[in-house]
């Protein structure tokens, strides 16, 4: 470890100093910096800011980081133990290595904690992130079978906590889509992640907060969306981005104007790789509606699909206004009966106003051919592939092939 940055531990460490309370972690670019080779000197900035970008959407207020050094930088967590900070630091870098290196393999990604020995001498210890991960998924098996109603009394505590205390925030992920007539990952839909939708679902619709809170988790996805896409195609990543977003977001006056203005930002290079899905459509929407908000996204996009939960639309209406496609999804527990009924109807139907029929929720080898046979041209779902912080590159990959990789990565978990 540079002296610099032992310099600046042992101020940190030292005093009984608010921040001394939690973790301290140490981020190194060590990593990166001999991957990239003779590029480090070119894009090193530009990993800095991103950097930083990532320590701004993870970290609270309360936590501070800095940079040590040319390929260091020092994370004080303020009530965070080892563990969890160990946890959010590997996914910081994990995030960092897709962006630059189009991969994250997490045996090559090291975690570090600074550690304060009985001597008052500061040690480094380092652990693999699969290793971080493999430990706690152990753990959280451990706990989920000897404490379960602790555990579930657990889990709805941050629910409350947000929407008592005002401080909901957001946080997305990346489910892959197969593309079936051309057998390739091409597609990531950017969503909100469980905990987020777990705490959006507590609320009841006539609640004046569900509102709010789908508007933030929609100028979120936009936002943090964009921003990695960008990044990813200056490193010459190339694929499809779905967008989902709430209709009750686009028919909010106040709510559209601002999400509008922020479309208004996408770069003009990323628009023919972004689709908008939009969810919360019920069966009985004017036309004009559908209409008025298909024609309001299209110039940012180079398709507006409509994601519906479950019934019987007026499939020509969306067609006549403009919607490229639409999509159901499996939900788990549905029996395999009434899916098999619902996705050849609704997929008959669809192709037959000539537009594209896609599936969400596939979670078995019988129900990607259910699909495929009800002429679903793209389909997610846990047995394609679990949510990610990042996308990944474009692959070609057979259904036999996702379906191993989907049994194989089921064993691991």
């Amino acid at each position: 470890m540079p002296e610099q940055t032992k310099a600046r531990l042992r101020h940190i460490l030292a005093g009984g100093q608010r921040h001394s309370a939690g973790a301290v972690q140490l981020i190194g670019l060590g990593t990166l910096r001999d991957r990239l080779g003779k590029r480090w000197d070119i894009v090193k900035e530009r990993i800095y800011e991103q950097t930083e970008r990532l320590f701004d959407r993870h970290l609270p207020p309360s936590d501070v980081w800095l940079r040590a050094d040319d390929a260091n930088y020092l994370v004080v967590f303020a009530t965070l133990d080892r563990q969890a900070a160990e946890l959010i630091c590997g996914r910081i870098v994990s995030e960092l290595h897709r962006m630059m290196l189009g991969n994250s393999d997490t045996s090559q990604i090291t975690v570090r904690s600074i550690v304060t020995e009985l001597d008052g001498n500061i040690a480094v210890e380092a652990m693999q992130l699969d290793q971080l991960i493999a430990r706690a998924a152990q753990q959280g098996a451990a706990s989920s079978q000897s404490e379960t109603a602790d555990a579930g009394d657990a889990w709805t505590a941050p629910a409350a906590d947000a929407h008592e205390g005002g401080s909901f925030h957001p946080t997305i992920c990346y489910r892959p889509v197969f593309d079936t007539s051309h057998k390739v990952l091409s597609t990531y839909v950017c969503h909100a992640d469980e905990e987020t939708k777990r705490i959006l679902n507590t609320l009841s619709t006539d609640d004046a907060r569900s509102e709010d809170y789908r508007f933030r988790i929609d100028m979120e996805l936009l936002s943090q969306s964009i921003e990695i896409h960008e990044e990813l195609y200056k490193n010459s990543f190339r694929y499809i981005q779905n967008l989902t977003v709430s209709l009750s977001t686009l028919s909010i006056g106040r709510h559209r104007r601002q999400y509008l203005a922020r479309c208004h930002s996408i770069p003009s290079h990323l628009i023919p790789f972004i689709v908008f899905v939009i969810e919360g459509v019920p069966t009985g929407v004017p036309y004009s509606r559908i209409s008025e908000i298909t024609t309001t996204l299209k110039p940012y996009s180079r398709a507006v699909l409509v994601l519906l939960d479950d019934g019987a639309p007026n499939l020509a209406a969306f067609a006549q206004a403009g919607v490229r496609g639409m999509g159901i999804t499996v939900h788990a527990g549905e029996p395999d009966a009434r899916a098999t009924n619902r996705l050849h109807s609704f997929g008959t139907h669809v192709q037959r106003h000539g537009m594209i029929f896609f599936v969400d929720g596939i979670r078995s080898a019988a129900m990607l051919r259910i699909a495929e046979d009800a002429g679903a041209s793209y389909v997610a779902g846990p047995l394609i592939g679990q949510d990610t912080d990042v996308p990944g590159h474009m692959k070609r990959m057979t259904e036999r092939e996702l379906i191993q990789k989907s049994a194989k990565t089921a064993r691991h978990r």
